[in-house]
């Protein structure tokens, strides 16, 4: 290829603004299903690189927590349910979390997407020194998901929903160290 094969800057702008003008818009749908499409190709790669770049990030933020009890509650009503319930806001979604104690000192983290009806991801990556390998779970069509054998210790979700990469804050998994 030569330098004659390029168009000069005049015609490519004239390309660029027929572009703009007569091809539709693609499909939000099938946009995101491209992006996604990115996340199979290698770890390192440029093309994911790119591809994340075009994630609007957004910060979700707690709404309910049911392990945090008013200073008031005396009794029974002060007492923690072993299954830990917390409710998240994002860019008109909600996020439902429930974390359950399993068998073995394990926990399960279970949730749903709430909003819009949209395929995507979950992300959950261990902090601290001994933190290991991502794990990540697909949203079923009724934006739902559920990750098993949880060890204690604090976790970073992130949601991959529509063109949003929804950050929760940081979330402990299991009781409290004293």
């Amino acid at each position: 290829m030569s330098t004659a094969d390029f168009p000069s800057d005049n015609e490519l702008g004239r390309q660029i603004a027929r572009a703009l003008r007569d091809l539709p818009d693609v499909p939000a749908p099938l946009e995101r299903t491209a992006i996604a499409l990115f996340d199979r190709v290698a770890p390192s790669s440029a093309l994911q690189d790119v591809a994340r770049a075009l994630w609007h990030h957004v910060a979700a933020v707690l709404s309910f927590d049911s392990w945090a009890a008013p200073g008031f509650a005396h009794g029974m009503r002060s007492l923690r349910a072993p299954t830990r319930h917390l409710l998240f806001t994002a860019e008109g979604r909600d996020i439902d979390l429930r974390i359950a104690p399993m068998p073995e000192a394990a926990y399960a983290l279970t949730g749903q997407v709430l909003g819009p009806d949209e395929t995507g991801q979950v992300e959950l990556q261990r902090v601290g020194a001994d933190a290991g390998v991502g794990r990540q779970t697909a949203l079923d069509p009724l934006g739902e998901f559920r990750i098993d054998d949880l060890v204690r210790g604090v976790y970073l979700i992130t949601l991959q929903v529509g063109g949003e990469r929804i950050v929760l804050p940081p979330l402990e998994v299991g009781e409290p160290t004293p």
